[in-house]
């Protein structure tokens, strides 16, 4: 994503994102859970504030999804990976989804849970604060593929002073908790999978 020295340009994306995070409490992450780290835009400017985004590149191999890399409008200079999912597995993935629901999900978070969704055999997980995109994974049932920043920071042996609250183990296993009752329930599916 962004390199030492960004391109002119980089503090408005910076800027944007931030109030993104703010506003929605929108960090998200892709990571495999046990080498290969996929972050998008708005946490690699989280790191970059945190003063961690070389120390993440040291510990993990770095995967983008593609619509991350064109929305930051970044080359990556071979530190990351671009990832991408056709459109068919996205609309597959989200196919059941109320309308209103999947309006609330960024186009680079449907692209990434539904990446995680059809390679699973990879070992990727998808790792957010967005509340939406925790409670879709557990909505569609990917217990093991997702996880916390915190939990990202953790396997990597790096700590920050304090992380935001949407950023923590808590927070997500609480929303990912909301997804999975939502599954039970059928709220916020067109079509639910556990229909009797």
């Amino acid at each position: 994503m962004w390199r030492e020295q960004p391109r002119e340009g980089f503090e408005e994306h910076e800027a944007r994102f931030l109030l993104k995070c703010e506003r929605y409490g929108h960090v998200e992450k892709w990571c495999n859970a046990t080498t290969v780290q996929s972050l998008p835009a708005d946490v690699i400017v989280f790191a970059h504030q945190l003063g961690i985004w070389q120390k993440l590149k040291n510990a993990y191999e770095v995967h983008v999804p593609a619509i991350v890399i064109e929305e930051a409008r970044q080359e990556a200079a071979g530190e990351i990976k671009r990832l991408e999912a056709a459109v068919h597995d996205i609309s597959d993935t989200f196919k059941d989804f109320d309308p209103s629901f999947l309006a609330a999900l960024h186009d680079g978070e449907k692209e990434g849970i539904a990446i995680v969704r059809n390679e699973s055999d990879s070992g990727m997980v998808f790792c957010t604060g967005d509340i939406a995109a925790i409670e879709s994974v557990g909505m569609l049932g990917l217990a093991s593929a997702c996880m916390s920043f915190e939990e990202v920071l953790q396997r990597a042996r790096l700590s920050v002073p304090r992380l935001p609250n949407h950023l923590t183990k808590k927070a997500h296993d609480c929303h990912f908790e909301v997804g999975i009752v939502r599954r039970t329930t059928g709220e916020c599916f067109q079509n639910p999978p556990l229909s009797i």
